[in-house]
C-alpha cells in the first residue's frame, strides 16, 4: 500500500465517521423528540392559561348566583319589616346580578369547551410522545443489536479468511525452523566440547619428551 492510498483511506474513514455523526438515526430521533417536547411545553402553558380563565369565569358565576340568593333574602326581610323601598333596592341588585349571569354564562360555556378540547389534545400529544419515546428506545436497541451483529459478522469473516490463517501458519513455521536451526547449532557446539574433553592424550609425544630430557642431562 503506497502513501497516497493510505492517505485516501484515512481521509475516507474520517469522512464516513463525520457523515455518520451527522446522519445518526439515534440523534435524529432524539432531536425530533426534543422538538415535540418543546411544543408540548408551549401547549401546556396555553392549556393552563385557558383553564385558569375558565375557572375565573366559573367563580364569577358562582359568586353572582350567591348574590342573587342573598338579595332575594334581603328583599324578603325588608318586606317583613314593611320597608318596600329597601325591598325594591334589594330586588334591583338581584336583577343586576341575574343580568350579569346571563351575560357571563355563554362566555363561561365557550371557555369551558375550549379548555376541555385543549386538555384532551394536550393529553393525546403527551401519549404520542410517550409512545414515541418507547418506540425510539426499541429502535435504538434494534440498531445497536444490528451494529453488534454486523461487527460480529465482520469478525467471523476475518476469522474465516484463509489468507490470514495461511500467513499466520507460515509465520509459525518460519519461527519453528529458526528455533530448530539454533537448537541444532547449539547441540553441535556442545558435542564438540565434550568430545575434546574426553579425547586420549598422545603417548608417543610424552615418551619423546622424556627421552629428550634424559639426553640433556647426560650432555650438559
Amino acid at each position: 500500500m503506497n502513501v497516497f492510498e493510505r492517505i485516501w483511506r484515512a481521509a475516507k474513514a474520517n469522512f464516513n465517521a463525520w457523515l455518520e455523526r451527522i446522519e445518526s438515526p439515534e440523534r435524529t430521533l432524539e432531536k425530533s423528540l426534543q422538538q415535540m417536547q418543546k411544543q408540548v411545553n408551549h401547549i401546556r402553558e396555553d392549556v393552563i392559561r385557558v383553564v385558569a380563565e375558565e375557572k375565573k369565569l366559573k367563580n364569577q358565576l358562582e359568586r353572582n348566583r350567591k348574590e342573587v340568593e342573598r338579595w332575594e333574602k334581603n328583599a324578603e326581610l325588608a318586606l317583613k319589616q314593611d320597608n318596600e323601598t329597601l325591598a325594591r333596592e334589594a330586588l334591583r341588585r338581584k336583577r343586576e346580578a341575574l343580568e350579569f349571569i346571563q351575560q357571563l354564562n355563554p362566555q363561561w360555556e365557550k371557555q369551558q369547551e375550549i379548555a376541555e378540547r385543549l386538555k384532551k389534545e394536550y393529553q393525546a400529544l403527551r401519549e404520542r410522545i410517550q409512545t414515541a419515546q418507547r418506540k425510539k428506545q426499541h429502535l435504538v436497541l434494534r440498531l445497536q443489536n444490528a451494529e453488534s451483529q454486523k461487527r460480529l459478522q465482520n469478525l467471523l469473516t476475518e476469522l474465516t479468511d484463509t489468507n490470514v490463517f495461511d500467513r499466520f501458519e507460515q509465520k509459525v513455521l518460519d519461527t519453528e525452523s529458526m528455533n530448530a536451526a539454533q537448537s541444532e547449532l547449539q547441540a553441535a557446539s556442545l558435542d564438540q566440547q565434550f568430545a575434546a574433553l574426553g579425547s586420549a592424550p598422545d603417548v608417543s609425544i610424552d615418551l619423546e619428551l622424556e627421552a629428550l630430557k634424559e639426553r640433556m642431562k647426560l650432555n650438559p
